[in-house]
């Protein structure tokens, strides 16, 4: 079938390069999105294009280029075919939150997301990779939403200062190493750069194993404001301080692994399997 689909294309003249064109797009997108073509059929097209992108409640411009994978998924799929149970619950505290943090931004997409969904809110972006930091940035311009987000090219831990960054191939997987890594970046903590006003709504952390570090800098803020958080915790991380700092603060944890969010006993990333290692902590003086 995918051999039929491809071959199909080929006849209709259709290269590498032309799948973007609109016309050709929404056909590849459709079979992409039902299996027909599969997504690393596709990876190599070479994308340099603005697209509306749409998320549920609410879409923006995204810019990708060649060298944007994450941007390169959703340009040929959706958002179901990414962080299918996460978006919706993001969604949910974003609509409300008077701040929104996003930590490990990358280049944007819950940065916009949260500035698309919530027209009062004020969003702050931590990005530390210079390339993708630049693309986060464009991306904020392309929409307006300069006077919105705050965006801070540094990495969020437990100290300020400066750190080792870990450059993968994939730059969604760069991570902050103790001595190895190849690119020095500043370091913050939120406590340092978010305001202590009781406004503080919603975190996101995606910071590939560094999650302790960032809540270990941020006890002022959760004191202040006990925001909701979304936060990774893949297998390898510091999963046993993190469940006992959050519980000791007044915090459930659940498991975003299917449509509803799953109260869980203990934080084991290990017991879920491959990529689904995201989960939600809710203050105990929310209701709902």
């Amino acid at each position: 079938m995918v051999q039929n689909v491809l071959k199909a294309l080929h006849k209709l003249g259709a290269r590498k390069s032309h799948l973007a064109h609109p016309s050709v797009r929404f056909f590849v997108q459709l079979c992409s999105r039902h299996g027909m073509i599969p997504l690393k059929a596709l990876m190599g097209a070479p994308l340099d294009v603005s697209f509306d992108m749409r998320l549920p409640g609410a879409s923006f411009e995204y810019h990708v280029t060649p060298d944007d994978l994450l941007g390169a998924r959703l340009f040929w799929q959706d958002w179901r075919h990414w962080e299918p149970y996460v978006v919706p619950q993001f969604a949910r505290f974003a609509r409300n939150s008077r701040r929104i943090v996003d930590i490990g931004a990358h280049t944007g997409i819950y940065s916009l997301f949260a500035c698309a969904l919530n027209s009062s809110c004020e969003v702050f972006a931590f990005e530390p990779f210079p390339p993708i930091y630049a693309r986060l940035a464009e991306n904020i311009r392309l929409n307006g939403f300069e006077s919105r987000v705050r965006s801070f090219q540094a990495a969020v831990s437990d100290t300020d200062g400066t750190g080792r960054l870990h450059i993968e191939p994939d730059a969604t997987m760069c991570a902050l190493s103790d001595s190895s890594g190849e690119l020095e970046v500043p370091l913050v903590t939120l406590d340092q750069m978010i305001p202590i006003d009781g406004g503080t709504g919603l975190v996101k952390m995606d910071v590939e194993g560094h999650e302790n570090r960032v809540f270990l800098g941020m006890e002022r803020v959760v004191q202040d404001s006990h925001p909701v958080i979304i936060f990774e915790c893949i297998p390898g991380a510091a999963a046993a301080d993190i469940d006992d700092w959050l519980r000791q603060r007044g915090y459930h944890i659940f498991s975003l692994i299917d449509g509803v969010p799953e109260e869980i006993s203990e934080l084991r990333p290990e017991r879920f399997e491959f990529g689904n290692h995201n989960f939600l902590a809710t203050h105990r003086s929310h209701s709902g």
